[in-house]
């Protein structure tokens, strides 16, 4: 799991409220990005704690192999899922080689992202009376 680059330096970062998770998976797929996407969730609800959601996306060129989130027992889909659901905080990428890393999910990425906005629709349509 060597870096493609010179450095371990984030080749992309920025905040939630300006990029959604679903628009920088989508340009890391259509860049065909290898790298580790950590995600950090804002705690909104309690601003005089924060705590922080942590989430790691492993990447090989677009698709994202494995997901985990700290302290959760959530990987994977579900992990993706999950993230996907945030609106507030920020992400970092950093170029890696993970050639070697098996791909957990076994699925493209659009088909998750794909599948994430269906979960969302039904979960609309079932909470209008």
């Amino acid at each position: 799991m060597a870096s493609t680059g010179s450095s371990l330096e984030p080749a992309l970062r920025g905040r939630l409220e300006q990029f959604g998770l679903a628009t920088v998976l989508t340009f890391l797929d259509l860049e065909r990005r290898s790298g580790e996407l950590i995600v950090v969730a804002d705690d909104a609800s309690n601003p005089s704690h924060p705590s922080h959601k942590v989430g790691r996306l492993w990447l090989r060129h677009g698709r994202v192999l494995r997901a985990r989130i700290e302290g959760s027992r959530r990987q994977n889909k579900s992990a993706v899922y999950d993230l996907l659901g945030l609106e507030r905080g920020r992400f970092s990428f950093t170029q890696m080689d993970f050639e070697g890393l098996a791909d957990e999910l076994g699925v493209p990425t659009m088909q998750l992202l794909m599948e994430a906005a269906r979960r969302v629709d039904e979960a609309a349509a079932a909470s209008v009376p």
